[in-house]
């Protein structure tokens, strides 16, 4: 768990210090990724990762540097998803796509898009991209399914029109692999200020759970 300083491993039994704290964390089968305000991205190798449950261990000196400006579009990481060797980012200033190699911890090819108010991720098992945007007046769940730099999304949902209302702010999103209508497109979830809904792909047709 990422907290305002350091970060915590299953119930402290293990943790690592960060002068500004981490703003979020990810970690797949073999490394934790962490995200911080200022400093980019950092990993730990997890064969690096020693418990204990009388005295938590201090593993801040296995805490690596991975990503960091021109590399990525900020050094300010706002929350971090991947999936399998894929990594995804939203940073103060855009979105980066990182293939992550499975020999070494060395960032593989990357993609991105500058844009502000990039705030939550997701990325699934084959590289379909969700992020959301806050804007003004509005705010999206945008969609890429190619990968490459991109200047706008393939597709958007956007709040003030279409699948979700107006001025509804999105606070998180996830995301279930063919479980379409179809069997084939994906359901996005999509929690938010007004409540919970629920989007098939394949149909665009939608579900609304309003909070009470």
């Amino acid at each position: 768990m990422s907290t305002v300083s350091g970060v915590d491993i299953d119930g402290l039994v293990a943790y690592a210090n960060h002068i500004d704290g981490y703003s979020t964390v990810w970690a797949n089968s073999t490394t934790v990724f962490l995200g911080t305000f200022d400093s980019g991205i950092k990993y730990i190798d997890k064969n690096n990762i020693t418990v204990d449950v009388d005295v938590p261990v201090d593993i801040s000196e296995y805490v690596v540097d991975y990503l960091n400006y021109p590399d990525i579009t900020s050094n300010s990481i706002r929350y971090i998803h991947g999936n399998g060797d894929y990594l995804m980012c939203c940073t103060d200033s855009g979105v980066d796509f990182v293939r992550l190699p499975i020999e070494n911890y060395s960032p593989g090819y990357r993609y991105y898009t500058t844009v502000s108010g990039a705030k939550k991720c997701f990325v699934t098992s084959t590289g379909k991209s969700y992020y959301t945007v806050s804007g003004t007046s509005s705010w999206s769940v945008n969609v890429i399914t190619c990968l490459t730099d991109w200047v706008l999304p393939d597709y958007e949902y956007v709040t003030g029109g279409g699948v979700l209302a107006t001025e509804i702010k999105i606070n998180d999103i996830f995301v279930t692999e063919g479980t379409s209508y179809d069997g084939v497109s994906n359901t996005l979830f999509c929690a938010t200020s007004s409540g919970a809904f629920i989007i098939d792909e394949g149909t665009n047709e939608y579900t609304i759970y309003y909070k009470e």
